[in-house]
């Protein structure tokens, strides 16, 4: 699922709840749930370099959008850690696969099953019309939750 979607599924939670580690867990638990819906992303690892640039504009566009949606509510620190916990795993799993495959088999049992639950849980598609719709469903509703919470 796309940075900016998984950014506007997490605000909620932070206006809904005022403890940030309450927050972020909430939001971090969302995010593991959507990973679950039928989606597109960028996918790194099927391109012959890394793209920098459109992960940029993935996370900036969330971000801009969290702003639209939400205006000064998302400099608060219930929201920005709802927003960090949201998109949490894709950042730890985005570090890991820049870790070399000899470091990663070393590590403990507990992180390596961690990632490989991360990759489990995806239903990606390769179709940009078939991915988008989930995402935009979900969004929709957070945005909807969002401005009633406003």
């Amino acid at each position: 699922m796309l940075s900016l979607f998984h950014t506007i599924i997490s605000i909620p939670f932070g206006i809904l709840f005022q403890n940030p580690i309450l927050a972020f867990s909430a939001a971090f638990a969302m995010h593991v749930l959507c990973d679950h819906l039928l989606h597109w992303n960028i996918y790194p690892h099927k391109m012959r370099r890394y793209p920098f640039e459109l992960v940029a504009l993935d996370v900036v566009g969330g971000l801009g959008a969290a702003y639209l949606i939400a205006g000064n509510a998302i400099f608060t620190l219930p929201v920005l850690a709802a927003i960090a916990g949201g998109n949490m795993p894709d950042i730890l799993h985005a570090f890991w696969g820049f870790l070399p495959e000899r470091i990663q088999k070393k590590s403990p049992a507990l992180i390596r099953a961690a990632f490989a639950f991360h990759i489990h849980v995806q239903r990606e598609t390769d179709s940009i019309p078939k991915g988008l719709v989930s995402q935009i469903i979900v969004g929709g509703i957070a945005i909807i939750i969002t401005r009633a919470l406003l």
